[in-house]
């Protein structure tokens, strides 16, 4: 009971409250009916992002698509890992300054240099081009190497800043590496929406999602407003308007 209080005293279940409010003053009230309309639209809109049971349900189908992508077997020796960024904070003086990286970014390299160190001879490539002077990539790089990863087995693209840039980009470069192994290693919500962009540029590449965030569902907390879910909701709405602009304007 009192973390549900606290939650509503938060800022997203203070304006989910007020919205609420809102609306039932326009309902009491006569106004016109754009302005009843609106407001409606407005409040439902928040509401459903805003609940964690509405944004489990939409990330973990994203999560669910992404564990259909994943049919490869167990990466063998001498394995390609394309690791894909997920985010930078700030504006980073040197590559040794990792907590610049975001979670995504964390989580996904976390991940990667973990499969790749128990596979023998394989090599990390590490796209992410957003920043300045010192890119994603190369805050990534720095990281791996720094939790033991061989430099010499390291690749860098930090030119690429959308996934559809990074498939253009790398394509060359993966084609070097025989088609069963390649791995494509991203968070299983961005995957479907990467492999769409490997598979335009006509990448053969297995998908290994990592980072599930997709929490199991519960009775009170799930109804009450979070930032938390507002974030994931923004990601979903995020993935399905990139893939959405895949098919309208990339692959025509």
């Amino acid at each position: 009971m009192k973390l549900t209080l606290e939650l509503l005293l938060s800022p997203v279940g203070l304006t989910a409250c007020g919205l609420i409010l809102l609306t039932l003053l326009v309902s009491w009230r006569p106004h016109r009916l754009a302005v009843r309309v609106l407001t409606y639209v407005s409040t439902l809109v928040f509401i459903t992002a805003s609940m964690p049971l509405t944004a489990n349900i939409a990330l973990g189908a994203l999560e669910q698509k992404a564990r259909q992508e994943k049919t490869c077997p167990p990466p063998p020796p001498g394995s390609l890992f394309v690791v894909l960024a997920g985010g930078i904070n700030g504006n980073p003086a040197s590559d040794a300054d990792v907590s610049a990286l975001k979670a995504a970014s964390l989580r996904r390299l976390l991940s990667a240099v973990q499969l790749a160190q128990k596979t023998p001879d394989s090599t990390l490539l590490i796209s992410g081009g957003w920043g300045r002077s010192v890119r994603e990539a190369n805050l990534m790089g720095a990281l791996a190497e720094q939790m033991g990863f061989p430099a010499s087995r390291i690749e860098l693209d930090t030119t690429s800043r959308t996934t559809f840039q990074t498939a253009q980009n790398i394509r060359e470069r993966v084609q070097q590496t025989p088609q069963e192994r390649r791995y494509l290693i991203t968070s299983a919500d961005h995957l479907p929406r990467a492999m769409m962009a490997f598979h335009h540029e006509r990448i053969a590449i297995c998908a290994w999602p990592v980072d599930y965030e997709a929490l199991p569902l519960q009775p009170l907390d799930m109804l009450t407003p979070q930032i938390s879910a507002l974030e994931k909701s923004t990601r979903v709405v995020h993935e399905l308007l990139g893939m959405l602009y895949y098919h309208l304007v990339k692959f025509q």
